[in-house]
């Protein structure tokens, strides 16, 4: 097993954590699941809106789940070449977190609406650890070290 495949695994196990979380801990305030936003003990007092905010969070889980099932896919069965280009499309699709979701979680924990404060800048740096690792292991790939 080489390096790629290796850091590849590693996000399976986070992702993994994160779908399981979504599914099953709703109501924890735990990692980066919906229970750190104070909005989904809200949502609850108006069934409507809560019933679409589930919606969109089983959603959340399901496409985690396709994106576990391609990413074990690269691992396990794909040839060297198809898997450094899944990897270096799954690195610049995971930083489109740093368009759109955090400065959003950067507003909504710098107004007390996420539990534990600071939670923004500890997911900040662990997205950014995630993708340096990316990019080390496709370095190392193409390198051939």
């Amino acid at each position: 097993m080489n390096t790629l495949q290796v850091t590849l695994l590693v996000f399976v196990l986070i992702e993994t954590l994160s779908m399981l979380e979504l599914y099953f801990l709703q109501d924890k305030p735990m990692f980066n699941g919906v229970g750190i936003f104070s909005g989904w003990e809200k949502s609850k007092a108006d069934p409507e809106v809560h019933m679409l905010v589930r919606y969109l969070v089983h959603w959340l889980a399901g496409v985690k789940m396709i994106v576990i099932g391609l990413v074990l896919v690269l691992v396990l069965m794909v040839p060297e070449n198809t898997m450094l280009l899944g990897s270096i499309a799954l690195a610049i699709t995971v930083s489109s977190f740093y368009w759109r979701l955090n400065p959003m979680l950067r507003i909504a924990d710098k107004a007390g609406q996420v539990t534990p404060q600071g939670h923004s800048r500890r997911l900040s740096f662990m997205v950014a650890g995630l993708e340096l690792s990316l990019f080390v292991a496709i370095g190392v790939q193409v390198l051939g070290f």
